[in-house]
């Protein structure tokens, strides 16, 4: 008995299914069945177990590069997938490695590398004495898998981070510039001297990074844990630096934590994107004489696909602010991302604020990508209070922007009037007076009574039930006679119906999903369409028929893990099973259902599933 399927869902159904079976045989027979994800509630975690090695390459211009070995383990209750890219495959993981400083109270991404690409999987026992070992081409349970600086710095296996969904954990194959290589720095983790300079740098402490992102450790949601860090000493002098270990790897933590564990003053926090990835921001306020304050922030993105685009921190009227600043890290080697600077509002409108160029207007722009820290910092003349402190995302979504509470300035200026910024929360002094003064309403300020649970006025423009959504933009409204119409984008949908009234093509259909490749006999995997056609996130269905031929009789609707579906339903003797996937977007309408390629006749047709 075999199960059969079409893995691109275009072309001669014969060959794709024949195609298929050689995969699920050659797949089987390499790992013996040895823990594979198939029972409900098992997943894969990847983690660093120790970056183990340094090495230096070589010095051009005012950069000087690095590499560092990184052991992986997989502290997981089944497989990890470790196909090499030279199987045709891209379900293996990509690696990263960075370089951090800590100088002046100020945490600083100053390196960055390409990724290597995974291609063999080990089977010691770094992590666990319990390896349960396989034979390459998955990481096994308990096991860990070593990578040397040599291996993490191999040009020709190094590739670049734009193609990498990181909370997809997906890239495309085969990688931009596979088997190119450069001179002594390319790809490599870069770090211009002058941030390495002892002589510049007194007192700074360093750390390197060791990151790994993977497609099936995304999917099993254990992706926040795969970034590891370990102090490093730096050494030398004109244009020779050279670094050296000078403590343990500290597990399962990106290099940001080091800040909050070597200053417990700093205020460090998780702010989750929705149905995205994982920023961590790190706030600290210090005082630095004569009644000036200097605040400093600095925001990680773990691995967000939407990146941070605009960052903002409430200041009250009257504040003086001095030496706004920006600090980045460079990316390079070919890497498309633009190096600008964020630009930054001087204080105005009562809030400092930096901003990228919208994605519209550069996709590339310098926005805080997966992998990377910015620092926001400026002096200014008031104590520090907690209040909100705004995020802004860089791709288009919902929500657009991720708003936590740290060190900022006092909005509070305790004179009795309900001012610009002040509340009930932050200031208490000045609005729960039990009046409903100026800047006071029921959404921040018990003084102003208490809101409804739900949307009351839908034609109002006001948040009724400061859930953030306005008249028809709510739920609540959904069946409210006012939010039936106008079709503001004429896409022949309206009010509630309209997922996004101002862009038309956020029906568009996804096209066709890529390079489909069987896992082992119960696991099949795909990559994101060429043409996502929408700006909604994608999700799949699948459809499984005993006829190749006929998707419309006799098919079964099948749920996915994202790019992932398991089905452990068997086909009977003498039977066959073929698959077809297609995209959706989020609104699940006809209209965005994507397509399930074409065969020998044409565009193939399948049933609706419910």
């Amino acid at each position: 008995m075999n199960r059969l399927g079409q893995p691109r869902f275009t072309g001669r159904i014969i060959s794709y299914v024949f195609l298929a079976i050689v995969l699920l045989a050659s797949f089987a027979s390499a790992d013996n069945g040895n823990n594979p994800c198939d029972v409900d509630g098992e997943f894969p975690d990847v983690i660093v177990g120790s970056l183990h090695q340094e090495q230096r390459y070589g010095h051009v211009g005012d950069l000087t590069a690095f590499s560092i070995g990184t052991n992986s383990c997989n502290v997981g209750t089944c497989w990890l997938d470790w196909f090499s890219h030279g199987m045709g495959s891209s379900l293996h993981p990509v690696i990263g490695q960075s370089m951090y400083r800590l100088k002046d109270g100020r945490f600083e991404m100053i390196g960055q590398s390409w990724l290597k690409h995974g291609f063999t999987a080990l089977s010691i026992n770094l992590c666990s004495p319990n390896c349960l070992g396989t034979s390459g081409t998955h990481l096994g349970v308990n096991c860990s898998d070593p990578y040397s600086s040599g291996l993490n710095g191999q040009q020709s296996n190094l590739g670049p981070k734009f193609e990498v969904n990181a909370p997809a954990g997906t890239h495309p194959h085969p990688f931009a510039t596979a088997g190119q290589t450069g001179n002594s720095i390319f790809k490599r983790l870069q770090v211009h001297d002058a941030d390495m300079d002892p002589a510049l740098n007194p007192g700074a402490l360093y750390f390197v990074e060791g990151q790994y992102i993977t497609k099936d450790d995304a999917e099993a949601d254990r992706n926040d844990n795969n970034a590891s860090y370990r102090p490093i000493t730096v050494s030398g002098s004109g244009t020779f630096f050279d670094i050296a270990f000078a403590g343990s790897t500290v597990r399962e933590h990106p290099a940001i934590r080091a800040w909050k564990t070597l200053d417990p003053d700093v205020d460090m926090i998780d702010i989750q994107s929705p149905n995205d990835g994982l920023f961590i921001l790190g706030a600290k306020a210090t005082e630095l004489g004569g009644g000036i304050w200097h605040y400093e922030y600095a925001v990680h993105n773990l691995n967000s696909l939407r990146s941070g685009g605009a960052f903002s921190v409430p200041i009250p009227a009257g504040a003086n602010i001095t030496n706004i600043r920006f600090h980045d890290v460079d990316y390079h080697s070919g890497e498309p991302f633009s190096g600008t600077d964020w630009s930054d509002n001087g204080g105005a409108d009562f809030k400092v604020e930096w901003v990228t160029e919208p994605p519209q207007q550069n996709p590339n722009a310098n926005a805080i990508r997966w992998g990377t820290t910015y620092n926001f910092r400026f002096d200014a003349d008031v104590a520090p209070a907690i209040n909100d402190v705004t995020l802004g995302l860089f791709r288009p979504g919902n929500p657009s922007e991720l708003v936590v509470q740290t060190w900022t300035p006092s909005l509070c200026d305790s004179d009795g009037f309900c001012g610009a910024g002040e509340t009930c929360h932050n200031c208490a002094a000045d609005c729960a007076n039990n009046s409903c003064d100026a800047g006071e309403d029921v959404c921040n300020c018990i003084d102003c009574g208490t809101h409804p649970a739900a949307e009351d006025d839908c034609t109002d423009m006001i948040d009724n039930d400061c859930d953030g959504l306005v008249d028809c933009q709510d739920t609540d409204c959904c069946g409210d006679a006012a939010c039936a119409d106008p079709d503001f984008d004429e896409d022949g949908f309206q009010g509630c119906g309209d997922c996004n009234p101002s862009n038309p093509d956020y029906w568009a259909a996804p096209g066709e999903p890529q390079n489909v490749t069987w896992i082992d006999t119960t696991r099949m995997t795909w990559e994101l369409p060429l043409d996502p056609g929408t700006t909604d996130p994608i999700t799949y269905e699948a459809l499984r028929s005993g006829n190749p031929a006929d998707f419309l009789n006799s098919t079964d609707c099948l749920n996915t893990g994202g790019t992932l579906l398991v089905d452990g339903t068997v086909p009977g003797s003498g039977e066959l099973f073929a698959y077809l996937v297609r995209g959706l977007n989020d609104c699940h309408h006809d209209t965005g259902t994507g397509t399930l390629g074409s065969g020998a006749f044409g565009e193939r047709v399948g049933r609706s599933c419910p």
